[in-house]
């Protein structure tokens, strides 16, 4: 038994070594691309780019973590934030990957709360694949609890807005919400006990009136809240202003959303 258990170790530890080797040499390739003024043109960069970051998610799904679960969703993460602020490769290349590198950090680390963030915007905002944004929060959702992370009804209520605004689905929202609120009423989190209000009564127009502009309105507020960047916050506004409403930035930050109509008087 104890040759066997040698033998294991003997070829595990070389394919780590490997593996990390060649990630590093991904990412040289990578830099020297993308910053080499000689090197091939704006698309050839962004192919080749995207090329390389699907082969290092494909190696780092595949690849034991030896103990390095939280190093490698971190690491993941820190690629992720540098493939989805790359904005001229990405408007050649799309944002297609995004779910890859949600797949590799929550599987290595589901209670990082910070990725969930960028989770719900990257995938139904810009690789348009809210069911895979719905999935993955979900599979993240089943190894959290309402006391760790303390902000995880968050994530309830971005699953909520995902399947109430892009899949449609007002039952699974409204459920989400329902979670979200007896998540709220037991975290740790300063902001929860307010929040736990607005999530019930979501839930309760979900349940009872889900057509309502209002609830719409509601739903892009908080993704307009939320929003990584300035384009997904032009999305919501325009989502919101479709809905007839006025969005007003305010001087100490944040916006003011009222009717047009009120607005106008």
């Amino acid at each position: 038994m104890q040759k066997k258990i040698c033998i294991k170790r003997s070829f595990s530890i070389p394919f780590v070594i490997l593996l990390w080797m060649s990630i590093v040499m991904l990412q040289a390739a990578r830099r020297s691309n993308i910053f080499d003024p000689e090197g091939e043109n704006l698309v050839e960069q962004a192919q080749i780019e995207a090329q390389q970051s699907r082969l290092q998610l494909n190696l780092l799904k595949s690849a034991p973590t030896l103990g390095f679960r939280n190093l490698i969703a971190d690491w993941t993460f820190l690629q992720f934030l540098q493939y989805f602020g790359n904005r001229e490769h990405r408007d050649v290349t799309g944002y297609g990957l995004s779910g890859d590198f949600f797949e590799v950090i929550i599987d290595r680390d589901p209670y990082a709360y910070d990725p969930y963030i960028f989770l719900s915007s990257s995938l139904t905002l810009y690789a348009a694949q809210p069911e895979r944004a719905v999935e993955l929060q979900a599979k993240g959702l089943q190894s959290l609890t309402p006391e760790l992370p303390p902000e995880s009804y968050f994530i309830w209520r971005n699953k909520g807005i995902d399947e109430m605004l892009f899949l449609g689905d007002f039952e699974a929202a409204q459920r989400s919400h329902e979670i979200a609120a007896e998540w709220a009423a037991q975290s740790p989190d300063s902001r929860a006990e307010e929040d736990q209000v607005s999530l019930q009564r979501t839930a309760d127009f979900l349940a009872t009136d889900p057509e309502n502009p209002q609830v719409r309105v509601n739903a892009w507020r908080q993704v307009l809240a939320s929003a990584p960047d300035e384009q997904a916050r032009a999305v919501a506004i325009e989502n919101i202003e479709a809905l007839g409403y006025e969005v007003t930035p305010r001087a100490g930050g944040g916006f003011t959303i009222q009717p047009k109509n009120s607005v106008a008087e």
